[in-house]
């Protein structure tokens, strides 16, 4: 989680950074395709950003889920034991 975090900053940091040395060429203002450009980007970190809080959620439910899996091989493991404590006392008698 934090290599894609790290990842997607890395990208928005290049980005920023390309972004920048494009407008900062030999004129002293955007072109519309710099313009455009940014805008591009600034929708892709919008799109980036939306998937990491997405892939968050989802990271949030498979842990709850396996915390669940894992209480359930407990409570088997438990009941498996008390079985065969009972087995042995039944066949005892």
């Amino acid at each position: 989680m934090k290599k894609l975090r790290k990842s997607v900053v890395l990208v928005c940091a290049a980005a920023i950074m390309g972004a920048g040395a494009v407008i900062s060429g030999c004129t002293s203002y955007a072109t519309p395709e710099q313009l455009a450009r940014i805008a591009e980007l600034e929708r892709e970190i919008t799109a980036l950003e939306s998937a990491i809080q997405t892939k968050q959620s989802q990271i949030g439910t498979l842990d709850r889920q396996i915390s669940a899996q894992e209480a359930k091989l407990e409570q088997c493991a438990k009941d498996k034991e008390l079985v065969k404590q009972r087995l042995a006392n039944w066949k005892g008698n």
